[in-house]
């Protein structure tokens, strides 16, 4: 029998799950092929480039937030309350009100038309790259 200071295995040390025997040699490691040899270094294309946030990003930040303060300003210039015939009723509201429904109806529409129409495209791409494989 041992205590907890005495180890089962030679070289092992007392663990509160039990003891853990330490490795008599080192992990073999296998290269992974056409991995590095050696420590990372940058090669090619990449080598000379900064990593970060793209200048892309930045340009396109700064669109959305010009057109951000532009809506503010046509929702506040065009507070103006105008009779809008709505799928049969008529209602009462701001014109930016109305005009900002009407886009977003206009883009759900856009948005639907153009899906169906890269349905019907992908599945002629799929047949075309099916014929090809047989």
């Amino acid at each position: 029998m041992t205590t907890p200071e005495q180890s089962m295995w030679k070289g092992a040390t007392a663990h509160p799950s039990g003891p853990v025997p330490s490795p008599a040699t080192p992990p073999v490691t296998v290269p992974t092929p056409g991995g590095p040899a050696g420590p990372a270094t940058q090669a090619g294309p990449e080598a000379g480039r900064r990593r970060g946030v793209s200048p892309v990003l930045y340009a396109a930040t700064v669109v959305v937030l010009l057109l951000a303060i532009l809506v503010i300003l046509f929702v506040v210039k065009n507070d103006q309350q105008v009779n809008v015939w709505l799928f049969g009723s008529t209602r009462r509201m701001s014109v930016a009100a109305a005009l900002s429904m009407s886009a977003g109806a206009g883009l759900v529409v856009g948005l639907l038309l153009g899906l169906v129409g890269h349905i019907s495209l992908r599945r002629r791409w799929n047949a075309r790259r099916q014929a090809r494989r047989d």
